[in-house]
């Protein structure tokens, strides 16, 4: 994924994707994805992983079924949120 919302990315179900955001572990800020919006049913959370301050960190998913949803990631250290970003999937039938 790489178009942030108001774009839509389309993948198939039963693909994976991944959303890769920068982060850099010296500002002690960190990405989360606001899970409670995670609909279960449509898009399955695999992992993450960091790939140091050049990569960033990849956020990897898998297309369940048919449907369309927003990935919502917040970049944070404790309770204050530095950055919000949103991504929308949109997942065709293969």
């Amino acid at each position: 994924m790489e178009l942030e919302s108001p774009a839509i990315n389309e993948v198939k179900a039963g693909d994976k994707f991944r959303v890769n955001l920068p982060e850099d572990h010296t500002d002690g800020y960190t990405w989360q994805l606001n899970s409670d919006e995670l609909n279960r049913a449509q898009i399955q959370e695999l992992n993450a992983v960091w790939h140091g301050t050049k990569k960033g960190i990849d956020f990897n998913f898998k297309a369940l079924a048919a449907g369309q949803q927003t990935l919502t990631f917040v970049k944070r250290k404790y309770i204050d949120t530095l950055s919000v970003k949103s991504f929308i999937v949109k997942i065709k039938e293969d």
